[in-house]
C-alpha cells in the first residue's frame, strides 16, 4: 500500500513543481515564506526539486503509509490552489 502512495506523492511533486514554476512565471509569489526566502537566494526549481527529493526518500525511509497518506491529501491541496492561481 505504502509503494502506491508513495508514486501517488511523487506525481503530485511533480504537478506542484510544474504549478508553482507557472505560478512565478505569471508573477505570482510562493506563500511559503521559508520557500520564499529560499527562492530569493536559488534558482526555484533547484530549491523545489531538492527538498522534493529529499521529502520522498523521508517517506521511503519511514516507510508509514499513514503518514504518506497525510502527505499526499496536504499536497492534493496544494497542488489544487496552484491550479486555480494559474491564470
Amino acid at each position: 500500500m505504502n509503494t502506491a502512495l508513495l508514486v501517488f506523492f511523487i506525481l503530485l511533486q511533480i504537478g506542484d513543481i510544474y504549478t508553482t514554476h507557472s505560478v512565478l512565471k505569471q508573477g505570482g509569489r510562493e506563500l511559503n515564506p521559508i520557500l520564499a526566502k529560499l527562492f530569493e537566494k536559488a534558482d526555484p526549481i533547484v530549491v523545489m526539486v531538492t527538498l522534493k527529493l529529499a521529502a520522498v526518500l523521508a517517506l521511503w525511509y519511514v516507510n508509514m503509509w499513514g503518514l504518506t497518506l497525510a502527505a499526499c491529501v496536504g499536497y492534493v491541496w496544494v497542488v489544487a490552489n496552484n491550479f486555480r492561481e494559474i491564470r
